[in-house]
């Protein structure tokens, strides 16, 4: 066998290993793309959902289709309670003319067997029945509460609920899984200032 017999042999598997390398790098591209962008679907969906639950039972702050079963307008404590990442507040859920507590707050430790260890469970209770949990990748719920001023109020202790005239809602949502671990590469935030007046000052 010649010498350039052996350094063809050579080159070619050199030109075969680079090729394989080529090859099996544009795979795991593929594969990551194609991760991330049903994990950017994911996300976009799930607070989607979750956005459309909050605003049915925030924009109903302070309602009830029968107004004289609420507390007085003189002392508007619609808002029970609250903090930045949970509140209660009365309204009627059902729209019967029954006065609700409905309660939403942020658990305060990881999912168990969820990869994305920065979700938290966001629970919703009516009344005294079963907290129920939304496991929809939430890694933020924040809440600050603004009186007529434009001033934050602060929450804790939260001293004044009947002072509140505006709601912002802060979310954040990012994948229960990702490729990598890449968590924050995909991730949805949602921001609204929710105006509660109209229920709040009848």
């Amino acid at each position: 066998m010649g010498s350039s017999t052996l350094i063809d042999i050579v080159s070619s598997m050199l030109i075969s290993g680079l090729l394989l390398l080529v090859a099996i790098r544009m795979d795991e591209k593929s594969i990551r793309n194609t991760f991330d962008s049903q994990a950017s679907l994911t996300v976009q969906q799930n607070l989607t959902s979750l956005v459309e639950s909050l605003e049915y039972d925030f924009r109903k702050i302070g309602y009830c289709r029968k107004p004289e079963r609420l507390p007085s307008a003189d002392e508007p404590l619609f808002i029970q309670q609250g903090d930045t990442s949970s509140i209660s507040f009365l309204t009627d859920v059902a729209d019967t003319g029954s006065v609700d507590t409905v309660k939403y707050w942020l658990g305060n430790t990881p999912i168990a067997g969820c990869p994305n260890t920065k979700v938290r469970m966001l629970y919703r209770k009516v009344n005294s029945g079963p907290a129920v949990g939304s496991n929809l990748g939430i890694t933020q719920f924040y809440l600050r509460y603004i009186n007529t001023s434009g001033d934050t109020l602060p929450p804790t202790p939260f001293v004044a609920p009947s002072q509140v005239q505006v709601i912002e809602i802060t979310i954040r949502v990012e994948p229960t899984a990702a490729y990598d671990t890449a968590y924050s590469s995909n991730y949805a935030i949602w921001r609204q200032t929710r105006l509660v007046s109209r229920n709040l000052q009848r």
